[in-house]
């Protein structure tokens, strides 16, 4: 339907559009018709504003600024059991070398069919590390809450648990391989 209607005004305007081409001193005689007028205007070249840009480039770079010297000189604060006192750095250093002494002892006894256990451990070692480091943290906000390092102690009990569980673990597993290994006749 469109294109009906688009031919019909073709139609209706034959005789009155203009199918020839300009002649070669158009662009003059036009000129001259607006020099005559007094308002011939003359087209400069568009200046470029740099103003805009470099100060969006300049508000970019000292915020950028600004986050990287945040993040640098404010570190993350943290205690240990070590900065409460001297008793809590003793305690501190008996169950970080308990633990590191089981540690060795559980990578001695693994074998591979104890290697699911050890895998297991080290999983819930590293839970309870992640919730220790959470905690000195706290330490710092709380002002050494005895509460904080009540929940720091056990933390490292329960580390300390957790590992000689999986020693005996280890243990009673290699008992019975060795005692299943005995009974058998070649």
């Amino acid at each position: 339907m469109s294109t009906d209607k688009v031919e019909k005004l073709f139609k209706k305007m034959k005789d009155q559009l203009d199918i020839y081409e300009p002649s070669a001193n158009h662009q003059n005689r036009f000129l001259e018709k607006l020099q005559q007028q007094n308002k011939v205007v003359q087209l400069q070249p568009k200046k470029r504003n740099w103003y805009t840009p470099l100060a969006i480039a300049a508000s970019i770079a000292l915020l950028l600024g600004i986050t990287t010297m945040t993040m640098v000189f404010t570190p993350e604060e943290k205690a240990d059991l070590a900065s409460v006192s001297p008793k809590m750095q003793e305690t501190q250093n008996f169950f970080t070398a308990a633990i590191h002494l089981q540690l060795e002892e559980i990578n001695n006894a693994s074998s591979e069919e104890t290697q699911k256990i050890v895998s297991d451990a080290m999983q819930q070692l590293e839970k309870l590390e992640s919730d220790y480091e959470t905690l000195k943290t706290d330490l710092v906000t709380s002002g050494n809450d005895k509460r904080v390092i009540s929940a720091m102690i056990k933390n490292f009990q329960k580390r300390a648990n957790l590992l000689e569980e999986v020693l005996k673990e280890i243990n009673n597993i290699n008992e019975f391989k060795s005692l299943k290994n005995e009974n058998s006749i070649l």
